[in-house]
């Protein structure tokens, strides 16, 4: 019988020269398979999975800020709220508070009757608001709840914290599940909020889907969405753009065609990991890979989306060895297919490189794996530049950091001067010439960069800034 879906894995360098290690990058891609799946790839093939969606929404004093400046606020007065004096104002554009609250408003209003609801609001504290509830009274009146309740400080772990004691217990395997997070600032404690995401990920598989409103530290949201490689992250500027996130969540959470899908890389002893990105539907860094005592990696994609490809990256160093080819690695893929009745799915592929005399065998590159590392890694230098970022708006950046910064903006102007990328180009152009006049890069540039990144169309290359 024909596999649900295909594992195709690519070396950006097949072969190697023998005698000499070399670092090396494996693409692993997961395709459904059509003749297996056939009408289910269409959008309109089979009925929807039940959904529950666990929505979490900021409500800390700082959610009262405009989503976006408004030349026409009248002020009535100021206020401190999370320790820093903010100025109040009447305005016709809405404040972060409310575009996550229509969000959450849209979600119900699309919800059909087999689908559930979580509510949980935060500020220093959580408040459940809603537990699996189906549309109806009760669930609007906990969205109401989320216009008045908190104005506190920041502190999403107590949030992921109380979602874990609201799904304690039985849940259907028949429904889909994902984290919806909304949220705009700085967390007070982003060690436990990792910490809880990353317990919900093992315990319940949970996906997080985090859109981060206003100017939101994305490369926080980044690394709470990578605790399973399932989440992903928007940053909302605008009232528009929450409507395009809006339907993109639903859309995707109605459309799930595999469930409890997981890929585990067995690893030769031999060789030494090092990153891991998740590359498609989204770009996401992960970090360095961490095996188990089997030497065995455990990916948790959770979800596959109709239509959708899905990529992992990984770099590893080969140590030297005599002439001969050589298994690098082994993915596996696991999966339930709901629809077809598939509980258990599961296809396997081998990644192995040549090691060989032949010299210019070793100067052969994969261009399709190369476009992916270039896309890959242009998200991790953003990141490097957001941690050189908060040096400079603390005071603490030294002249070398400084330098650095400067020549990294030199080389995205650079780059996308040469793809005619017109638009990131002003993009990066503005924040260059930003921080030539002020020595600093806003929080809203950082957020707009990383959150283009994360598509996989438009991805840029930047130089290795270890050459600067």
């Amino acid at each position: 019988m024909a596999e649900e879906f295909l594992l195709e894995c690519k070396l950006d360098q097949p072969a190697v020269l023998n005698g000499r290690s070399a670092d090396v990058y494996s693409l692993v891609t997961i395709k459904p398979n059509g003749a297996r799946l056939g009408s289910l790839l269409e959008s309109s093939g089979g009925a929807s999975l039940p959904a529950h969606l666990i929505v979490i929404v900021d409500v800390s004093g700082s959610m009262n800020t405009l989503i976006e400046p408004d030349p026409h606020a009248r002020i009535v007065g100021s206020a401190t709220v999370e320790g820093r004096t903010m100025t109040e104002v009447v305005a016709s554009v809405p404040s972060r508070r409310m575009v996550a609250v229509n969000v959450v408003r849209r979600l119900v209003e699309r919800m059909e009757p087999s689908d559930r609801m979580t509510l949980v609001a935060f500020d220093e504290g959580a408040y459940p608001l809603a537990k699996g509830l189906s549309r109806g009274r009760e669930l609007d009146d906990a969205v109401r709840q989320l216009v008045d309740v908190g104005g506190g400080g920041t502190s999403l772990g107590l949030a992921f914290g109380a979602v874990k004691k609201s799904l304690t217990g039985a849940e259907s395997r028949s429904e889909t599940r994902r984290i919806v997070l909304l949220t705009d600032g700085e967390d007070s404690d982003e060690d436990s909020a990792l910490r809880e995401a990353t317990q919900l990920g093992e315990e319940f598989r949970l996906p997080i889907f985090a859109l981060g409103t206003g100017d939101s530290r994305a490369d926080f949201l980044m690394k709470v969405c990578g605790t399973t490689l399932g989440g992903a992250f928007d940053n909302l500027k605008n009232e528009r753009e929450a409507e395009d996130c809006f339907d993109k969540v639903f859309t995707g959470q109605k459309n799930i065609l595999a469930t409890n899908v997981s890929l585990q890389l067995w690893l030769s002893p031999e060789i030494f990991v090092r990153e891991l990105y998740r590359t498609k539907p989204e770009v996401l860094f992960v970090g360095d890979m961490q095996p188990d005592a089997g030497n065995t990696v455990s990916i948790p994609l959770e979800y596959m989306e109709r239509g959708k490809v899905y990529e992992v990256l990984f770099r590893s160093t080969v140590p030297a060895r005599d002439a001969g080819r050589f298994r690098l690695a082994k993915a596996t893929l696991t999966f339930d297919v709901p629809a077809l009745g598939v509980i258990g799915g599961r296809v396997e592929a081998n990644i192995a490189i040549e090691s060989t005399a032949d010299e210019a065998r070793t100067l052969m590159r994969t261009g399709d794996v190369r476009r992916v590392i270039t896309q890959a890694e242009t998200q991790r230098q953003l990141l490097f530049l957001q941690e050189k970022r908060d040096l400079l708006e603390r005071g603490q950046a030294t002249a070398k950091d400084k330098n650095v910064v400067a020549k990294l903006l030199d080389a995205l102007v650079k780059k996308f001067e040469e793809q005619g990328d017109q638009a990131n180009l002003n993009i990066y152009r503005q924040m260059r010439d930003d921080y030539v006049r002020q020595g600093t890069i806003t929080q809203e540039m950082m957020n707009r960069s990383l959150a283009a990144s994360s598509k996989v169309e438009g991805a840029i290359a930047v130089q290795e800034v270890d050459d600067f």
